[in-house]
This record gives structure tokens, C-alpha cells and sequence, in this order.
């Protein structure tokens, strides 16, 4: 008797029925809780689900499951909401019961009659999300984003710093992030997952500029980064007046990158070399997004999916003939990142992944001056220089002609 009354108990407690079935990591799809099937699994049990061995208690699966759930939903009655029967129930318009909220998990639970069984064994009750009056930490930072991005573009730009942001004094009490926080937030995300990584010495991106005549006799100076007075147009890390070195790790998204909107014939790339390590904030290897099961990385999944957001926003192509203003968001975040972040003193570029192609684009502080073509002593200098390889360099009919 003692028994089945701690066993009633530790169910109560748990929010779910212990089973006698047996599953495989087949019949589930997220590697969480495939490696928890995998590492309890024998030879002897069969799946119930499938028929296939070796398999794993089903309650393995449920335990690891319900973990997963109860980090980002609770009940309703725990997470403190309302409750008003004249009105309806509970007061909040984000919420689920038990078979609401696992149906979608559907793509999870993939074997034949599992999702059925795991319905089942869970306790009915209504669900919220967790802290439900505030929003989860990548929908607060993707707000700020969002209105930093609104604010720069349309209300102020150059005395962003200075204003005071109403939303400071309430940012305690709602878990938003205020606009003016934005970047700083950023910049530690990119130290929390490290994203500022040294390029090596010898690091190759490819440049090309467009031209009407055929022929060009061109040298490290013309190829490389755009002098300041020559800067003219809005780049996506760059405003006009302000030069930085534009590159890719392969020719194509080069050539792709300068001919989208040109309709001069003919284009011409080279390839250039760091003289030095360079350190970059490199948006092109975030970590994957942790699954929801995949207990002991919880706290990084959330900070990932926006980082993972903000990643495809800053490569972003803009609109035609807007990039004046489409562009200002990406380019105060680079100075940021260039000028403030790690007290300026470090972060040389950006490294990001083309619109065009999805290869690996890269940004850097170069000035003209400081592309030279590779001779001896070339990379002699104290500062980061861009050889450029003259043997690389050749001529091709503009391709998106």
C-alpha cells in the first residue's frame, strides 16, 4: 500500500502516469532525447512503437520529455493566472491544454502511436508559458532590435547616444530591453558564445570592382577598399565618407556582391591576404539552437535563436535604391562593434554570410593606403595590411548582364 501511494505521489508531483511500454530512439527526432533512449536502451526490449531493437523504457522518453516542457511551460494555476468563471476561465489568451501543447510537438514524436501515448500518460491541465507576463528573453532582444532599427532610421541617428530611452525606468518591471541597450546586449552574447575569433595571418577574401572597358590595368590601390574620398555610396557596414575593405572567401560571391545592381560589362576580382591576425566578430558559425530537451544547454537556447535571427537581419539585401537608409542599422552596429565594443582596441571586422550566395563575407578596417600588392616586406608593417596577389587578378564579362 505504502508503495503505491508514493508512487501516486511521485506522480502528482511529476505531472505524468508512469507507462510499460518501450521505445527506440528511431521513433523520436531531436538528438536530446535520441542520446537519452540510446543510453538507456538494451538489446532485450523491443519497441513498442516500431518493433525494433534494442529500445528504452518508455518513461525514460517521458522524463526527459516533460523536462523539456516544464523549462518554458507551467500550469496556470502555479504561474499565478487569473481565473474568473464569468469570464471564461483563466484571464490570459496564451494558453494550451495538455493535447493542444503536444500537438505540436507531432515532428518530435514521430513513431507510429507515440504521441498518442504520450498524450496520454501526461496529466490534463492548462499550460502558459513560463513567466508568462513577460516576453522570452530572444523576443525581448528582437523588439529592441526592431525598435532600435525604427529609431536610427527614421528618428534620430546622430545624437542616438545621447537621448535618454523611456523605456529604461520600466525595463525592470516588463523584461523588455530598452533600444539604447541593444548593442550592449549584443556584445555580450558575442562574448558569452564566442564569436570574436582571430583570422589568421595569410587569411584570403577575394574584391572585384565593375568597369566599362575591357581592359584594366589594376593594382592592389584600385582593387582594394574604396578611398574616403571616392566613398560615395552606403554600404551595408559602412556609410558613405567612411571606408571599410569588402570581401569574400570565394571569387563568385565577390563578383555576385558588386554586380547585383551595375550595369557596367565587365568586372574584375583579386585576391587579397592579411599581413597579421586579425581579430572579427564572425556572425557565419553560431552554435546550433539547443533543443528544448537538451537540459544541461536550456539557458543558451534562447539567446541563440536570436542570435541566430539577428545573424540573417545584418546580411539582409536592401531594397533597391534604398540602401541610404536600409543600411543605417548594420552600419551603427558595426561602428559599435569597431569603435566601442571591447573598448576599441581589438575588433579589426565583421564576418558575415553573403545574401547573394550564403558564403562567407567579411568586412574589415583597411584602409586604402594599407592595400599593397604582395612583394618582399610586404607584410612588414605594424599595422594590418591586404596584399594582393597579382597573379589573381583577371577579367570577366559582368555575369548579371
Amino acid at each position: 500500500m505504502g508503495h503505491m501511494k508514493n508512487r501516486m505521489e511521485q506522480q502528482d508531483a511529476q505531472g505524468w502516469n508512469f507507462t510499460e511500454g518501450w521505445v527506440c530512439e528511431n521513433c523520436v527526432n531531436d538528438y536530446a532525447l535520441k542520446a537519452e533512449i540510446e543510453s538507456a536502451s538494451e538489446d532485450e526490449n523491443e519497441c513498442t512503437f516500431c518493433g525494433s531493437s534494442p529500445a528504452a523504457d518508455l518513461d525514460v522518453l517521458l522524463e526527459a520529455f516533460m523536462d523539456g516542457i516544464w523549462s518554458e511551460y507551467g500550469d496556470a494555476n502555479d504561474e499565478g493566472v487569473m481565473y474568473e468563471s464569468r469570464e471564461g476561465g483563466y484571464l490570459w489568451h496564451k494558453k494550451w491544454d495538455t493535447y493542444e501543447l503536444l500537438d505540436d510537438f507531432w515532428d518530435v514524436l514521430t513513431g507510429d502511436g507515440l504521441l498518442e501515448a504520450v498524450k496520454e500518460s501526461i496529466h490534463d491541465r492548462v499550460w502558459v508559458e513560463r513567466n508568462f507576463a513577460w516576453p522570452r528573453q530572444d523576443e525581448a532582444l528582437s523588439a529592441s532590435w526592431e525598435r532600435f532599427c525604427y529609431a536610427v532610421k527614421h528618428e534620430t541617428r546622430y545624437v542616438f547616444w545621447l537621448m535618454r530611452d523611456p523605456d529604461e525606468d520600466s525595463a525592470n518591471y516588463t523584461g523588455e530591453v530598452p533600444a539604447s541597450r541593444i548593442l550592449y546586449e549584443l556584445g555580450k552574447l558575442l562574448m558569452d558564445f564566442d564569436l570574436v575569433v582571430v583570422l589568421p595571418a595569410g587569411y584570403r577574401s577575394w574584391r572585384a570592382r565593375t568597369h566599362k572597358e575591357e581592359s584594366v590595368t589594376w593594382g592592389a590601390a584600385d582593387l582594394g577598399t574604396v578611398p574616403v574620398e571616392k566613398a560615395k555610396e552606403a554600404n551595408r557596414m559602412s556609410p558613405p565618407g567612411i571606408s571599410l575593405f569588402y570581401g569574400s572567401e570565394d571569387a563568385d560571391t565577390a563578383i555576385a556582391e558588386v554586380t547585383q545592381r551595375k550595369k557596367d560589362p565587365w568586372v574584375t576580382a583579386g585576391l587579397f591576404e592579411t599581413s597579421a591576425p586579425c581579430t572579427v566578430v564572425d556572425f557565419t558559425n553560431l552554435p546550433e539552437v539547443p533543443s528544448l530537451f537538451d537540459s544541461r544547454n536550456h539557458h543558451r537556447r534562447r539567446p541563440l535563436m536570436f542570435l541566430h535571427g539577428f545573424a540573417e537581419d545584418v546580411r539582409r539585401p536592401a531594397r533597391e535604391t534604398w540602401e541610404q537608409l536600409d543600411y543605417v542599422p548594420t552600419q551603427v552596429m558595426t561602428e559599435y562593434l569597431l569603435k566601442v565594443f571591447m573598448n576599441g582596441e581589438v575588433v579589426s571586422g565583421i564576418q558575415y554570410r553573403s545574401a547573394l550566395t550564403g558564403q562567407v563575407s567579411v568586412a574589415l578596417e583597411v584602409p586604402n593606403s594599407a592595400c599593397v600588392p604582395k612583394a618582399d616586406g610586404w607584410s612588414a608593417a605594424d599595422h594590418l595590411r591586404l596584399g594582393l596577389n597579382t597573379d589573381s587578378v583577371a577579367t570577366r564579362k559582368n555575369p548579371s548582364l
